[in-house]
Order: C-alpha cells, then structure tokens, then sequence
C-alpha cells in the first residue's frame, strides 16, 4: 500500500497546523498583556496558514474565491506574524531598556 508522498506531507502540514492551533490557544489562555497580543498575532497567523492549507486542498482552477482566497490567506498569515514578531522584539527591547 504505497502513499502519495504529497498527500503524505500535507498531512502532516495539517496536522502539525492543527496542533500549533491548539497549543497556540492554551498560550494566549494562560499570558497577559505584551506577551498576550503577541501570541494572539501568532494564533492567527497560524490560523490563517492553516486556513490557506485547507484551500490548497480544495484548488479549482475556476472558482475565484480559491483563486484569491489561498494567497490571501497566505498574505494574512505573514502580516500577522510580521506583527507577532515586531510586537514580542519591542517587549524584549522594552525589558532589555533598549526603549
């Protein structure tokens, strides 16, 4: 019983998404604050990773809501990690006094 090795990849893309969801709400559960936005940011950067993962599996080559709604899916999940990232640099900038 041989395996596509893609489907075999994005699978574990998808589960590995899904987990990082998961663990993703119990951080954002248990901080407050700085660390809180910034791990809020990461939430939904990998939300929207993942969400654009789903749609890669749905591709149809007519339909313009797949067309558009992957890359922008893929856009939201690196303006959202951008954001993460330059919000958790700031509150280390902050605790080092760099600021």
């Amino acid at each position: 019983m041989s395996q596509n090795p893609e489907v075999i990849v994005k699978t574990i893309v998808l589960a590995a998404s899904l987990l990082a969801i998961v663990f993703g709400f119990g951080v954002v559960w248990r901080v407050e604050k700085k660390l809180d936005v910034s791990f809020k940011l990461f939430l939904l950067a990998i939300i929207f990773f993942f969400a654009g993962e789903v749609l890669n599996l749905f591709y149809i080559p007519k339909n313009n809501f797949i067309i558009y709604a992957e890359p922008t899916a893929k856009i939201l999940f690196a303006a959202f990690f951008l954001a993460g990232m330059i919000t958790m640099r700031n509150m280390i900038r902050k605790i080092d006094g760099e600021t």
